[in-house]
């Protein structure tokens, strides 16, 4: 689909009664006459792509050896507007050459809600920004000249990444964002990608990660309908049996809240297009890692109390061991020797079926270097938990254990009950800054945190 954009209609006028004339190859254009004639074509029309333009659509132009400078263009709904860097007018710092220089361009969605994602370094850099893009690259412009207006005159036929995929699931599929959080979806045979650089030759990079985890959203529609895009680049042409996992999480610390899941099979196509995901399975604060054989964790410790699953940085309730009460002091300790704790014991089975205090084998799991990495979180004050399969990240707070009747440790270690019971001794998760391991003892008089799962 092509798109014709026109700066600055005050050019058809000047160009009425001024006889326009090229200048020469090695003139310094007169920036501050300078306006802009810019054809911008869409390459992919297909629905995978972007194939019409929208309010608030933004595509950024970069010139070659010229990096101090580039120009935002911004679709208001009907025609185009053009900016610095800064959101000015004022191309000062652009030195252009009036031809035999080249630019780049590149259109990204608005679905960072940041006006300028671009920082320089040794080239133009992206940050920790990373996202669904169309590109042109090394697209001759020539500049022609009135005796008061300097017009650059381009055409730029923007591309998506060879086989870019998209999955839009409508809004009515989740629940709304709420402050300071996002979704990603994990998706098997779908690697995330993202633009890393526009060089000072003019070249945009893009690196792509590991298969298999979290791919980024923005806000779009599909035939009218609201929702959110994930794009990725997928694996070569069959038949594959797909799990998504659309997850919600704490955009600044990146630690998962909420799940919702579906498993699909289907066939894979060469070249770009969109899906569309439907009937998901509400997870509620329950995200699988992805490891063969792992269970749904719980996105943070339990609350007997209001029988909820707490923020993944609250401390939640604390129980003795084989007590389906919060922690009391005077409460009798467990005595049972059974292998697994029975459910008639088991707090997390109490407040509903589905769920399990977690065998030590799970939490041998969960920390296997194999299936995750585990690190100390200084700014949280606990145990953070990143999924190697999926890149799914959990969080573990330090939040100590009760010992007759006092609360110790608060912030520096963290106690977890298993629902082993081994040998002669009772399991649990057991860290600190440095260590993450299991741990034994054979008292169940201790108050310590529950972090429940799903099988």
């Amino acid at each position: 689909m092509k798109k014709t954009l026109l700066f600055a209609a005050v050019i058809l006028a000047l160009a009425a009664c001024s006889k326009e004339s090229p200048i020469k190859e090695e003139s310094v254009i007169d920036v501050s006459k300078l306006v802009f004639n810019i054809d911008v074509q869409n390459g992919n029309a297909t629905k995978g792509v972007k194939t019409a333009w929208e309010n608030g659509d933004k595509v950024y132009v970069f010139f070659e050896d010229n990096m101090k400078q580039y120009v935002k263009m911004t679709y208001d709904g009907t025609s185009w507007t053009y900016a610095d860097k800064n959101g000015l007018t004022d191309f000062s710092d652009l030195i252009l050459t009036a031809s035999g220089k080249k630019l780049s361009a590149l259109y990204m969605p608005d679905f960072v809600c940041l006006s300028d994602p671009f920082y320089w370094g040794a080239s133009w850099n992206f940050g920790t920004i990373s996202g669904y893009y169309q590109k042109a690259e090394g697209i001759e412009y020539t500049v022609t000249s009135t005796s008061d207006v300097n017009t650059l005159n381009a055409t730029i036929k923007l591309t998506a990444p060879e086989n870019i995929s998209q999955i839009f699931i409508p809004e009515g599929e989740y629940a709304e964002c709420g402050s300071g959080e996002e979704y990603v979806l994990t998706a098997t045979h779908f690697t995330p990608f993202e633009i890393n650089e526009v060089f000072p030759g003019g070249a945009i990079s893009q690196i792509n990660t590991d298969n298999g985890h979290p791919l980024s959203a923005y806000a779009g529609t599909l035939g009218g309908e609201k929702g959110l895009y994930f794009w990725g680049i997928l694996e070569g042409e069959g038949t594959y049996d797909f799990d998504f996992q659309l997850v919600k999480r704490n955009s600044s610390k990146k630690y998962a809240i909420s799940s919702y899941s579906k498993s699909v099979t289907g066939k894979t196509v060469p070249g770009s297009f969109a899906a569309k995901l439907t009937g998901l399975t509400d997870n509620g604060n329950f995200v699988s890692l992805g490891y063969e054989g792992g269970p749904l964790w719980a996105t943070g410790n339990l609350d007997k109390t209001n029988s909820k699953i707490v923020d993944p940085f609250e401390a939640g309730e604390y129980f003795k061991y084989g007590k389906t009460a919060p922690y009391i002091n005077s409460d009798p300790d467990y005595t049972g020797t059974d292998n697994l704790l029975p459910t008639s014991d088991d707090v997390a089975y109490s407040v509903n079926s589905t769920r399990r205090i977690p065998t030590m084998n799970q939490f041998t799991a969960l920390i296997n270097s194999t299936n995750t990495t585990t690190e100390w979180d200084t700014e949280n004050e606990g145990l953070s938990v990143k999924s190697k399969v999926n890149g799914i990240s959990l969080f573990f707070a330090a939040a100590g254990r009760y010992h007759n009747g006092a609360k110790n440790s608060n912030g520096v270690r963290g106690y977890y009950w298993s629902s082993t019971y081994d040998d002669t001794s009772y399991r649990s998760l057991y860290f600190y800054e440095g260590y993450c391991d299991t741990n034994s003892t054979t008292l169940t008089k201790y108050g310590q945190s529950i972090r429940p799962v799903k099988n």
